[in-house]
């Protein structure tokens, strides 16, 4: 015989699985912010970091079988194009392109609606 409670279940363990993988990739960001700041890192390497740790977030929701949030997905490809263009000292400046893109973007869509 089914639970019918099973599924609000599945709900709730889905959602606060959710919520912690939320809260660590905060808290390595603000401990990442910081070992940044205290250690000097470059403007690329803090870029690359970002971008590993947004893009890791969306991974373990992946590997958990939990939604992949896709903004989350371009932001962290974005960071990484955005480091690689700074590491490698290329002249044009891509990351903040990328940036005003993509906040065109999300203001657009959120006017359009």
């Amino acid at each position: 015989m089914d639970n019918p409670a099973q599924p609000q279940e599945s709900l709730i363990n889905s959602s606060e699985r959710s919520r912690q993988i939320d809260s660590a990739a905060w808290a390595v960001f603000f401990i990442w912010v910081g070992v940044t700041m205290l250690a000097h890192v470059p403007w690329g390497w803090f870029l690359v970091g970002v971008g590993a740790l947004i893009l890791g977030a969306q991974i373990c929701r992946w590997q958990m079988a939990l939604k992949v949030d896709g903004f989350g997905v371009a932001c962290g490809v974005i960071f990484l194009a955005g480091a690689a263009w700074e590491l490698l000292a290329l002249q044009w400046p891509l990351a903040p392109v990328l940036l005003i893109l993509l906040g065109g973007y999300l203001l657009w869509k959120a006017v359009s609606r």
